[in-house]
């Protein structure tokens, strides 16, 4: 029988090669020419495979396994069962966006960050655009059979993805698909160039042509925007039960969740109120006006210069709270304009693994969204740090690791420690004032707020507008960002529990830890016991912290 490390590495090598895009922004070699296979015939076979070695990974865990081994064999059931529960669900059959979580759009938002240091990485980039096409149709034709189903997308996502896919259309190839230079004095370059050209020009305009038409097509019968959730869909209750296990890993049902938003909505609208006092906010509706007044101050280049020194500023400091190895600086980059068109909010991208593109915190300069006011700070020390960067950017460096945990990214333990830096960022006397406070209040407002909106739109059946109108009560964030998150929600159900979630077990463990070791409880050594091992579900985390305890 296979030894748990290279069960572990066989699976994540046939995970990448199931989710090649993931594979690039890795810049993990050897998938660059590739395009997922989203046909059933494709998901059946994925599946066959992923209960296979699902089977292998239960008999060695009835074996017992410790140690680091007992990590990754966690990790990888984890990763395992959530793969299972992702074809259960069966979003590809009814999701439509123009963001680039699902679909034709993360075709385009991959070609705009792709990087291509050799002939080689040029050769493998035209022959996924060749690819590309077939993969587009694959995506039209499981929407016509979710139609077939009564699984239909919802009708403004539907609209949306209509007016970008013809703005993409207008000129003679996608722009975004062009990007992507040739390496500097390459002989080839000429002729890749007029390849690339027709490629993006003959193959992959005219299937986002044809899906286009698919999406026409739908749209007098896509649901209306009161029907957004997945409750709304037939099987869509059991689909959600699966989204929230993936996205939280923990044994915690959706009214259960919604009750813990409602309630840390409470106590931080109070802290909000305090802070407002301080600066001479009477009300909450006078924090909640200040707030939103706040992202429109800056211009986008004077925002995402202040985001720069907020980020230097905490790496100046990150020795204070985290054992070495550190990583290098993280860069700070306007996101493509395909990217930031979409309304995308400010977010981080690990390094590529291949040296040619470093950790990245890809700011949005085309539209107003959360992380260009008074929040500014807190989202910087989410995305940069002591948030993702120094968390994905360390893993990285962490060469003994498996790859399984090395290169992916559990979102619960992702986004929950990203969170849990902007408290660390307070704790350290990282922010410069009552305003910056004020506005990671408001961030952590919108953290609360997700539990109770994905909640109720999926499991309540909560109408689009019922969502928004809950959001705009509670999160002092611009209403059109707030608009664009709750579209957020319905494309990728359940994904925003993870960051509430995800940052309640890391302080749980962080105050068991202290109860534990008492004067011997140290700060950063904390942080290497939960940082160390990658990207862990929260039982696991929760096993690997108590080991450390008690050793």
């Amino acid at each position: 029988m296979a030894t748990v490390r290279e069960l572990a590495d066989t699976f994540h090598e046939r995970w990448l090669a199931t989710n090649p895009f993931a594979a690039t922004n890795y810049g993990i070699p050897g998938f660059d020419d590739r395009v997922p296979d989203d046909s059933e015939a494709g998901e059946d076979t994925w599946r066959a495979e992923l209960e296979t070695t699902l089977a292998v990974a239960r008999r060695l865990e009835q074996e017992g396994v410790g140690g680091p081994d007992a990590v990754t064999l966690g990790c990888l059931v984890e990763s395992m069962e959530q793969e299972l529960r992702e074809l259960d669900a069966r979003l590809v059959e009814h999701t439509v966006t123009a963001m680039p979580f699902s679909g034709p759009a993360v075709l385009l938002a991959t070609a705009a960050r792709t990087v291509l240091p050799d002939g080689e990485a040029a050769a493998a980039y035209l022959e996924r655009l060749r690819r590309s096409g077939g993969w587009i149709d694959q995506l039209s034709a499981r929407l016509q059979a979710g139609a077939a189903k009564g699984r239909l997308p919802v009708a403004p996502l539907v609209d949306q993805a209509v007016s970008w896919v013809e703005e993409v259309l207008g000129p003679a190839a996608p722009e975004a698909l062009l990007g992507p230079t040739p390496p500097e004095g390459w002989a080839g370059a000429p002729a890749w160039l007029e390849a690339r050209q027709q490629a993006a020009a003959e193959v992959v305009k005219p299937a986002l042509a044809r899906w286009r038409e698919v999406l026409q097509e739908l749209l007098p019968r896509s649901r209306p925007a009161a029907a957004a959730g997945l409750v709304h869909l037939p099987g869509g209750a059991a689909d959600y039960a699966g989204r929230v296990r993936s996205s939280t890993t923990l044994a915690v049902g959706p009214e259960d969740i919604h009750r813990i938003g409602l309630d840390e909505i409470e106590v931080l609208e109070a802290r909000a109120l305090a802070l407002g006092g301080e600066i001479g906010l009477g009300s909450l509706a006078e924090v909640h006006h200040a707030l939103r007044e706040s992202a429109g101050t800056r211009t986008a280049a004077e925002a995402i210069e202040a985001a720069t020194a907020a980020i230097r500023r905490a790496e100046a400091r990150a020795g204070e709270i985290f054992p070495a190895p550190l990583p290098p600086p993280c860069a700070v980059t306007p996101m493509p304009g395909v990217v930031g068109a979409s309304g995308m909010a400010p977010h981080y991208t690990p390094p590529r693994l291949d040296g040619s593109r470093p950790g990245t915190f890809w700011f949005n300069m085309e539209r107003p969204t959360a992380g260009t006011g008074w929040d500014l700070e807190g989202v910087a020390f989410h995305e940069g740090v002591p948030g993702h960067h120094l968390q994905l950017s360390r893993i990285q460096m962490l060469e003994d690791l498996p790859a399984l945990q090395r290169q992916r990214s559990l979102p619960v333990f992702s986004e929950g420690w990203g969170l849990y830096a902007e408290q660390l960022a307070e704790e350290a006397g990282l922010y410069t004032d009552e305003r910056s406070l004020l506005g990671a209040v408001a961030a952590s407002l919108m953290r609360a707020g997700r539990l109770v909106v994905d909640t109720g739109l999926h499991a309540l059946g909560w109408s689009r507008d019922e969502a928004l109108s809950f959001f705009v009560a509670h999160v002092p964030l611009p209403e059109p960002f707030l608009a664009n998150e709750i579209d957020r929600y319905v494309v990728v159900p359940g994904q925003a529990l993870s960051y509430l979630m995800g940052k309640r077990e890391v302080l749980r463990l962080r105050r068991e830890a202290i109860q534990g070791l008492g004067p011997g409880f140290s700060l950063p050594s904390f942080h290497a016991a939960v940082l160390d091992s990658g990207s862990l579900p929260m039982p696991v985390l929760e096993r690997k912290i108590r080991d450390w305890v008690k050793a």
